[in-house]
């Protein structure tokens, strides 16, 4: 929970990340360029000291210290969501040997890619691996298979909504309730699709087929994306 005593700094966030790869995705993408995004609603004014603690399973907790450098509120013009950007100052200092440490034991991304279409489950896998060539990339066509395959070992479910709606839904719903929950990324080709998508509750929506540059934007914001902020 942020929190605020009095008139006092810096504020206290804790932040949760589902596994060490998510961590790793969060690091690469954004903590080693010295900043990093954080949803939420929690009004911090830009300038604040703010004070972080990392729960990463594998690594304990990790603390740093940042500058709220700026805020987006929920109403903001861009329609992205509401969070605070942070600054950090000699981070590859302060994190080199727990994140030394995470990439020896790194087991590499487990991806599911659910679409019922064998030819645009076959596209989409390709998609994938072009984007993660690591990854290994588990496909299933049958809504009933990708339940059974939505497990905590999978980092990242990629769905594919247009060809079996109630299925793929149904695919998004059982994502959240693995503990902790999958993170999505739901492909539809229509408006409506991609509503039902977010209602069902998938953390990523994009179009279908996917441009390579926007479904790359998606997965690694949802892989890297806390697990909770508190």
């Amino acid at each position: 929970m942020i929190e605020r005593e009095h008139d006092r700094i810096p504020y206290s966030v804790q932040v949760e990340f589902r596994t060490a790869s998510s961590f790793l995705v969060a690091y690469s993408v954004n903590l080693s360029r010295g900043g990093l995004f954080l949803e939420t609603d929690a009004d911090v004014p830009a300038g604040s000291q703010i004070d972080l603690s990392f729960a990463v399973p594998g690594a304990g907790p990790i603390a740093l210290s940042g500058i709220v450098a700026w805020r987006r509120g929920r109403d903001n013009a861009d329609g992205g969501p509401a969070g605070l950007g942070i600054e950090f100052h000699d981070i590859g200092a302060l994190l080199g040997s727990t994140i030394d440490r995470l990439v020896a034991g790194y087991d590499g991304i487990s991806i599911l890619v659910f679409s019922h279409d064998r030819q645009d489950r076959s596209s989409l896998a390709r998609l994938i691996r072009s984007i993660m060539s690591t990854a290994d990339v588990v496909s299933a066509g049958d809504a009933r298979v990708a339940e059974t395959l939505l497990t905590d070992d999978i980092d990242l479910a990629v769905i594919d909504v247009d060809a079996e709606p109630d299925g793929a839904l149904a695919a998004l719903r059982a994502a959240k309730h693995v503990s902790p929950p999958v993170p999505t990324v739901a492909l539809a080709s229509s408006k409506k699709l991609r509503e039902r998508a977010r209602a069902s509750g998938a953390d990523e929506v994009a179009s279908n087929p996917p441009p390579f540059g926007e479904l790359q934007v998606m997965m690694v914001r949802a892989l890297g994306r806390p697990l909770a902020v508190r």
